[in-house]
C-alpha cells in the first residue's frame, strides 16, 4: 500500500466520520484560508511538463504583499557612534517592504546603488523637476562638502546657481561675512575653503524648506549613482524616488532563478518526526539541515537526485544565520529555506496544511552593513525580516528550488564577485599586450612599512599600468568554461562578468549595449566609456582589490608580500597557486614569486621604491 493511497484512505476516513457526526454535533463555520497573495506568474516548460514561476518583470518592491509581522533591530550604542548614523529600524505588520528594507541591504545582490536619478525617472517616466528635493530620504543627511565633492562641477558654480544651497548657507553666513569677496570667489568651492564650518552644513536643516525645491534644483545631482552619496546605504528603498516601482529584473543584477525543478509528491503536518534527507537549512548550516520534531514539510518525487528528499516548513524549524557581528540578531537564526532567487532574499515553505495537500511560501529578507576601511563591516543579519507571503503550491505542483548539487540552496551566489578569470581566456596572445615601461628607481626611496594600511588608488593605477593593452576593447572569445565576452577597458575587466554586466546595464541604453557586446557585434571605445566609464572601471577594480587584500591580510601577508599576492588572485582568479608562474586572461605573463612587478608597479605609484615583504 503506497504513501499515495493511504493518504487517500485517511482524507476518505474523516470525510465518513463527518457524516456520521453531521446530526449529532452543531459545527461552527470553518473560519475561510486567507486569500492568495498576488504573485504574477509565467510558465516554463519541464520534461513535457509545465510550471509557473514568479514573473519578475511584473513584480517590484512597492507591489510585494506586505509584510505580516513587526520587529526590531537595536544597533548598540558605540557601533552607532562609529558609524555616524543609526541603522537600527524597527517595524509593524502591514508594512510595505519597500519602507523597512534599505539600499545597504542589496549592495552585494541586486546592487540599487548602480542607479542613478536619471535612469530611475526614465525607467518609472517621472519628472524630476516636479519631484520635490525631500523625496529623496538620502539628501537631508548630505552635508554641503559632500555634495561638492561627488557632484562633478557643483564646487564650479557660484552660490546662487543652487537655490537650496543658497537657502542653506544664508541662514547660517551673515551677510557681512561675504564684505570682501569678489563675484569669482562666491563659488561653492571657494566659500567652503574660505569658511570650513559652511561643508558640514547639512541640508536637513532646512527642514519643511526642503518641499519647496526640486531635485533638479542642485545641478548634477539626478546624474550621480546613488552610491555617491554619504551613507547611501542608510536609505529606505521607498526614500529614492522610482526605486520601489522598479520590476525586479530591471535591477542592475536582476532578479532571476535558476537550478532544478521539483514535483511536489507529498504535503506532510508537524505530527512528522525525524526527518534527515532534507534540502532546506541556511548558507550557514548547510541545506541538508535534519529535522528531529514537529517537522511538516513537503516531499519531492521524479528528478534524480530529489526524489524522497524533504523542505521543511520555516515556520516550524529555525536554523543558524547571518555573518559578521550582525549575526547575533534575532538569536542567530533564521526560518529553514532554500535561494533558488538568489542572495536577495530567502524563500521558506510556511503554512503546511496536508489535509488539503497545499503549502504556502514566504520570503524573508535581511538587514546588511557593509562597511570599508573607513567605517566597520558589521555583516549581515540572519534572513528574519518577514514573513511576505509569497507563492501556494499543491501536491503534483512543480516548484523551482535551485541548486541542488552543491547544497547552495539556490542559485550561485550574486555577492560581489573578485575581478578573475581562468587563465587564457580571451584568446589574445602576450605579444599583443604593451608591456610596462621600465622605470628609473635611482631617486626613489624606500617605501615606508604599511602597517597593514594599503593605497587602494595607488594599487589600480598600477594594476592599469600592467594591464594596459593598445585598444579599450578585446576580441570576441570564451574561455574553458564556456563563458563568452570581451575584454572592456584599462583593466582586464570582462563583460560577461556580473558586476561588469551590472554597471553597464544601470546606464541607459546599457542592456542594448550588452546584448551587442555579447553578439560579437562591432563596439567602439567611445561606447566602452560611456557606458562603462573609467571611473567606474576604477570604483570596480577598488572594491575587488579590496575583497582580495581584506583575504589576503587574513593569511598574514603585508607590504610587498601582501602586494604580490593580491596581483596573483587579480590576474590568476582565487585560486591560484601561491608557488609558480601566473597568466592573465589574455595569456601574459604577469606575476611568480621570483618576480615584483605589481609591487614595483604599486610602489612607483606612492612615488618610493619597493621593499621586501613578508608575513606579518
Amino acid at each position: 500500500m503506497n504513501k499515495r493511497f493511504r493518504r487517500h484512505l485517511q482524507r476518505l476516513g474523516l470525510v465518513t466520520l463527518g457524516l456520521l457526526t453531521a446530526g449529532l454535533v452543531w459545527f461552527e463555520p470553518a473560519p475561510q484560508a486567507a486569500t492568495e497573495p498576488w504573485i504574477p506568474t509565467v510558465p516554463v516548460q519541464w520534461d513535457k511538463q509545465y510550471e509557473r514561476v514568479p514573473d519578475w518583470s511584473q513584480l517590484t518592491f512597492a507591489n510585494l504583499p506586505p509584510l505580516l509581522s513587526g520587529g526590531a533591530i537595536e544597533i548598540p550604542g558605540d557601533l552607532v557612534s562609529s558609524l555616524g548614523y543609526d541603522p537600527s529600524r524597527i517595524w509593524q505588520a502591514g508594512q510595505s517592504v519597500a519602507e523597512v528594507l534599505k539600499l545597504g541591504d542589496f549592495q552585494t545582490s541586486l546592487y540599487p546603488q548602480l542607479f542613478n536619478l536619471q535612469t530611475l525617472a526614465q525607467m518609472g517616466q517621472i519628472d524630476l523637476s516636479q519631484v520635490a528635493l525631500s523625496a529623496l530620504e538620502m539628501v537631508g543627511w548630505q552635508r554641503v562638502e559632500d555634495l561638492v565633492s561627488a557632484i562633478p562641477g557643483l564646487g564650479n558654480l557660484r552660490l546662487e546657481q543652487v537655490p537650496p544651497l543658497e537657502a542653506l548657507i544664508s541662514e547660517a553666513l551673515p551677510v557681512s561675512s561675504l564684505q570682501g569677496l569678489n563675484g569669482n570667489d562666491l563659488t561653492l568651492s571657494n566659500l567652503v575653503a574660505e569658511f570650513p564650518d559652511l561643508g558640514q552644513l547639512s541640508l536637513g536643516q532646512l527642514g519643511s524648506q526642503l518641499n519647496s525645491f526640486a531635485l533638479t534644483d542642485i545641478p548634477g545631482l539626478t546624474g550621480i549613482s546613488l552610491q555617491n552619496f554619504r551613507d547611501w546605504g542608510n536609505s529606505t528603498i521607498g526614500g529614492v524616488p522610482g526605486l520601489a516601482s522598479v520590476p525586479l529584473d530591471q535591477m542592475p543584477n536582476p532578479l532571476s532563478g535558476a537550478g532544478a525543478i521539483g514535483q511536489i509528491d507529498m504535503v506532510y503536518g508537524q505530527a512528522e518526526t525525524q526527518r534527515q534527507t532534507t534540502i532546506s537549512g541556511s548558507k550557514q548550516a548547510g541545506f541538508q539541515v535534519p529535522c528531529e520534531e514537529s517537522c511538516a514539510h513537503v516531499e519531492f518525487a521524479g528528478t534524480p537526485g530529489l526524489h524522497g528528499k524533504q523542505w521543511i516548513s520555516g515556520q516550524v524549524q529555525q536554523v543558524p544565520g547571518g555573518e559578521g557581528f550582525l549575526s547575533f540578531v534575532n538569536g542567530g537564526q533564521e526560518p529553514t529555506g532554500r535561494h533558488p532567487f538568489g542572495d536577495a532574499f530567502k524563500v521558506a515553505l510556511w503554512d503546511v496544511d496536508e489535509s488539503s495537500g497545499t503549502v504556502s511560501t514566504a520570503l524573508f529578507f535581511r538587514m546588511c552593513q557593509r562597511g570599508g576601511f573607513l567605517t566597520p563591516d558589521l555583516g549581515c543579519t540572519p534572513y528574519f525580516i518577514g514573513p511576505v507571503p509569497f507563492m501556494t503550491y499543491r501536491e503534483t505542483d512543480f516548484m523551482l528550488i535551485g541548486a541542488v548539487d552543491g547544497g547552495s540552496g539556490g542559485q550561485a551566489s550574486s555577492s560581489l564577485p573578485v575581478v578573475s578569470a581562468s587563465p587564457g581566456a580571451l584568446g589574445q596572445t602576450a605579444s599583443q599586450g604593451a608591456q610596462p615601461q621600465a622605470a628609473d628607481l635611482s631617486s626613489l626611496q624606500p617605501c615606508e612599512p604599511s602597517n597593514g594600511g594599503l593605497d587602494l588608488g595607488s594599487l589600480s593605477t598600477a594594476i592599469a599600468t600592467l594591464s594596459r593593452y593598445p585598444t579599450a576593447i578585446g576580441p570576441y572569445g570564451c574561455d574553458t568554461q564556456g563563458h563568452c565576452g570581451r575584454r572592456l577597458g584599462q583593466y582586464p575587466l570582462i563583460s560577461y562578468q556580473p558586476e561588469v554586466q551590472a554597471m553597464i546595464a544601470s546606464q541607459p541604453g546599457g542592456q542594448e549595449f550588452l546584448k551587442r557586446v555579447e553578439s560579437g557585434a562591432e563596439v567602439n571605445a567611445d561606447e566602452v566609456e560611456r557606458f562603462l566609464p573609467s571611473s567606474t572601471q576604477t570604483h570596480l577594480v577598488k572594491e575587488s582589490l579590496q575583497a582580495i587584500a581584506e583575504q589576503a591580510q587574513r593569511e598574514g601577508l603585508s607590504d610587498t608580500a601582501l602586494v604580490e599576492r593580491i596581483g596573483q588572485h587579480y590576474f590568476g582568479g582565487p585560486g591560484v597557486p601561491v608557488e609558480g608562474t601566473v597568466a592573465d586572461i589574455q595569456g601574459q605573463v604577469f606575476l611568480n614569486p621570483q618576480t615584483a612587478s605589481l609591487s614595483q608597479a604599486y610602489a612607483q605609484a606612492k612615488g618610493c621604491m619597493a621593499q621586501g615583504g613578508g608575513q606579518g
